[in-house]
């Protein structure tokens, strides 16, 4: 049987998105032996370059950035906003929520509904799940869905199976409650936890407490140096995750919902590999022009690459017409939700540059 929710009545009116204005060249990588081999990695995950920021700053301060940038196009006043969630691995702190640090850097009201929602990779999908069933009854009726993540700063520098893949970015999603909006919003979800260890930081919570020995660097085999609190990714288990769940996730969601793909005017991956997402788009016989991608500047975002490809790709065609979507994130977890949905011409605020 297949986890499925409809949600009415929410439409999105904008996406915007913050990244630093530093970017790592993947080309000129001191990890790489030569070229030859820099060379090789690019063209099998498709990323030319990842946006950084610098010790100190953090996913919020992106967020922060993005969401006054978008506000202001859209003429919000931010007292207007009912309600906020924050969809983040690289929190400000364990404890308190981010999403209640930024109902007071935001000057949000005290009434304002917020919440943390500590996912990856799926997680933008999965929180419009969140954010849409909140508001749907019409007592929220505007809304900001944030996906952002200082990836960089919990991957070590010297492993070279996650330097050259992992960026940093902020990104906001505004949803207004429209009574009259009739294009539903449909999901199928999924979850396979046996996976959990495929992508895991595994110190640093309360089941492994960091230790001055998980804070140790150690080679792990040569040309991967890690400390314990540093996420490690199995790549041969994430490519096997990665090219049969969304896949599936996709089947399941044409089928349950009757989508025609041939119809759809844009399918929004999660950006994880470029060689991989290809391999889901021509499975799906989609042409190139309908599966658009912000990878190569960016690399992978985890949680905001879907947005970040809005904000970054098509703005023409999403700002002038009504577009029928279709999006599929996956990841750490193992997790995996796609969604169906509309854009209608939605108005988006591009890429600010955060100078840390």
């Amino acid at each position: 049987m297949t986890c499925q929710l409809t949600t009415n009545h929410v439409k999105v009116v904008g996406v915007g998105a913050c990244a630093p204005r530093f970017a790592e060249e993947n080309m000129r990588l001191p990890i790489f032996a030569d070229p030859s081999e820099a060379e090789k990695v690019v063209q099998s995950t498709g990323i030319e370059r990842r946006h950084m920021v610098s010790p100190g700053t953090t996913a919020s301060d992106l967020s922060v950035k993005a969401i006054g940038r978008l506000l202001e196009d859209l003429s919000w006043d931010i007292r207007t906003v009912d309600c906020l969630f924050y969809v983040c691995t690289s929190r400000d702190y364990i404890a308190p929520q981010t999403s209640c640090i930024l109902q007071d850097r935001l000057g949000m009201r005290n009434d304002s509904f917020v919440m943390d929602l500590p996912l990856g990779c799926s997680g933008w999908v999965y929180g419009m799940s969140v954010v849409t069933s909140m508001m749907q009854t019409g007592f929220l009726k505007r809304g900001l869905l944030v996906a952002a993540e200082t990836n960089t700063l919990n991957r070590s520098m010297k492993d070279r199976t996650v330097r050259p893949l992992f960026g940093d970015a902020g990104t906001v999603t505004a949803l207004k409650f429209d009574p009259s909006w009739n294009h539903p919003n449909n999901f199928v979800f999924g979850v396979d936890g046996s996976g959990a260890e495929a992508i895991m930081a595994k110190f640093g919570g309360m089941r492994h407490p960091t230790t001055v020995d998980a804070l140790q660097e150690r080679e792990v085999e040569p040309g991967v140096v890690r400390k314990g609190t540093d996420m490690a990714v199995h790549g041969m288990d994430v490519f096997g995750f990665a090219i049969k769940r969304p896949p599936q996730s996709l089947k399941e969601l044409a089928a349950t919902f009757k989508i025609d793909m041939d119809s759809i005017d844009f399918l929004y991956l999660h950006q994880a590999n470029f060689f991989i997402d290809e391999k889901i788009r021509k499975a799906f016989k989609i042409p190139p022009e309908k599966v658009p991608y912000c990878i190569r500047d960016y690399g992978n975002v985890t949680c905001a690459s879907i947005p970040l490809t809005m904000a970054t790709q098509d703005k023409a065609a999403l700002s002038g017409r009504l577009n029928h979507c279709v999006a599929c994130g996956f990841g750490v977890g193992l997790a995996w939700a796609s969604m169906e949905f509309h854009l209608d011409r939605i108005h988006s605020s591009g890429v600010v540059d955060y100078e840390s």
